[in-house]
């Protein structure tokens, strides 16, 4: 039920004419609320995500594709973190930070939190140039030929959708 109306709301988000700005932006936000593993934090950056006029779809595919090699780079998150943390003129900073009332809870004094987000930070200009180009590209070259496809007609098709929720939560298991 989560999953046709997630891929629904891709369909209709890469279909219509949403602004591309929105769309990337929303995917690069999205992409460092994936690379992030403390979930105090990526609970303040979605707060972030829905203050700002961003493409919520976009957000969540951001965030799921990066999620993917976040883990494998592990490894590269805790070297950066562990350079930005070392850094001396920053010290007083991080107390500071660190002294405040919530911050602690972020764990940013973790080296691969750290890492994680100061990557995500030095990619976010990246990523939403990237999003927009493909989402350009994307409707100038295949959204017609994609359209025409059973399955694209099929989830773009509110009722047909609406009526499967229905039937899934009529049935109980």
């Amino acid at each position: 039920m989560f999953l046709l109306k997630t891929l629904k709301s891709i369909i209709v988000m890469f279909q219509t004419d949403i602004s591309p700005n929105q769309i990337a932006w929303g995917f690069a936000l999205g992409a460092i609320l994936g690379l992030i593993p403390n979930m105090f934090m990526k609970l303040v950056l979605f707060i972030v995500i829905m203050l700002f006029r961003v493409n919520i779809s976009a957000a969540l595919i951001g965030c799921s594709l990066y999620a993917i090699v976040s883990y494998p780079l592990d490894f590269l998150f805790d070297s950066v973190g562990y350079t930005v943390l070392n850094i001396n003129l920053l010290n007083s900073f991080y107390t500071w930070l660190y002294n405040l009332p919530i911050v602690p809870f972020t764990h940013f004094n973790n080296t691969v939190v750290m890492g994680s987000l100061v990557v995500g930070i030095i990619l976010l200009a990246p990523n939403g140039v990237f999003a927009k180009k493909f989402l350009v590209y994307y409707r100038t070259n295949l959204k017609d030929k994609i359209s025409k496809w059973k399955i694209v007609k099929i989830l773009s098709s509110s009722i047909l959708v609406t009526k499967i929720v229905n039937l899934v939560k009529q049935v109980k298991i």
